[in-house]
């Protein structure tokens, strides 16, 4: 009679260690896998902003300007906001055509108003060309009237906002730059604090004296922290801060109005030596340029072309100075 052998397998302390082996060797996988993700999600919004910046000089061939911030029938440039006049189209609807969305451009009534009428269909058409692929928020939202209970618009989101300026958009709206809304750094401010957008601006390149490659065009502007738009400044509308509302824990966004800014925080933004990029959290100001990508910064289009991922440790006065197109100022910024 054959002596039996024993059977082939594992025993059960053998099988754990197994067990416990892959999950360490998951637990060591997945932070890779998930940075991986984020640097190919980083690499399309560079390339999405690249996109802009060709569209833009493409737009400035053909117009021998740059499109304006937004557009409206209130021509007066000591005039605030909330006494626009509509019809409230900003700066990336104009290059619609430029960003081979010509089908999409030709369904707007540029003489109607950003999300009523014949365009309120057009008006919540989501555009992959202007949204950040980190932000997982890319629904259309409503845009409330002054009185926070009444929604007079919805629109597409976008996570690409105008650079206004360093002063408060709300006070630099016609580019007057009369100083009432100042919160930047004290000393060498810019001529009248303006960026390349602004109400009815209409800027060329000349104008940019401080040179195109030291002048942020258009930066980030995340969901979590404040809505934005690729449509425009929905007339009567406010543009609330979410993030003003939520703890380090709470999902955004948070409620729906905490503190705001007219529609012009819908489509611009500004930034200064108080208000650095994702810098604080939470943080109480609509139009400033945030992001979710790691490294607590956002990513900025340049008026040359470049994009620039620019962090929350940036010299402060440096940071003023690019956001203006003609201080004379002398900024140095990396790569």
């Amino acid at each position: 009679m054959r002596p039996t052998r024993p059977r082939a397998g594992f025993t059960l302390v053998e099988l754990l260690v197994v067990i416990a082996i892959i999950g360490l060797l998951t637990g060591m996988l997945l932070p890779a896998v998930q940075a991986a993700r984020e640097a190919a999600r980083r690499t399309q919004c560079t390339n999405n902003l690249k996109q802009v910046g060709v569209a833009l000089h493409n737009y400035h061939d053909g117009q021998r300007c740059f499109p304006p911030g937004y557009i409206d029938r209130n021509t007066d440039p000591a005039s605030t906001p909330d006494n626009d006049l509509g019809p409230g189209w900003g700066w990336a609807s104009f290059l619609l055509p430029y960003v081979e969305e010509g089908n999409v451009h030709s369904q707007i009534n540029f003489g109607q108003g950003v999300g009523v009428g014949s365009n309120i269909t057009v008006s919540q058409l989501p555009l992959a060309v202007y949204q950040c692929p980190t932000d997982p928020l890319q629904e259309a939202f409503g845009v409330y009237d002054s009185s926070l209970s009444t929604v007079i618009a919805t629109v597409a989101h976008g996570n690409y906002v105008g650079c206004n300026g360093w002063e408060e958009c709300f006070w630099n709206a016609g580019g007057a730059g009369t100083g009432n809304g100042a919160d930047g750094l004290t000393g060498g401010l810019g001529a009248a604090g303006n960026g390349l957008f602004y109400r009815n601006s209409r800027i060329r390149a000349a104008k940019v004296t401080d040179g195109l490659s030291k002048t942020i065009f258009v930066g980030e502007r995340s969901s979590d922290h404040a809505p934005s738009t690729w449509t425009g400044a929905v007339t009567g509308g406010l543009c609330p801060a979410w993030m003003a509302g939520q703890t380090p824990n709470s999902p955004p966004p948070g409620p729906a109005y905490d503190n705001t800014d007219f529609n012009e925080a819908l489509v611009l933004s500004h930034g200064n030596g108080t208000h650095l990029p994702s810098a604080d959290f939470p943080i109480f100001d609509p139009d400033v340029f945030y992001s979710m990508h790691a490294g607590q910064g956002a990513n900025f289009l340049f008026g040359d072309g470049s994009v620039r991922f620019l962090t929350s440790d940036i010299d402060p006065m440096t940071y003023q100075y690019l956001c203006t197109i003609a201080g004379g100022e002398v900024a140095h910024v990396g790569d």
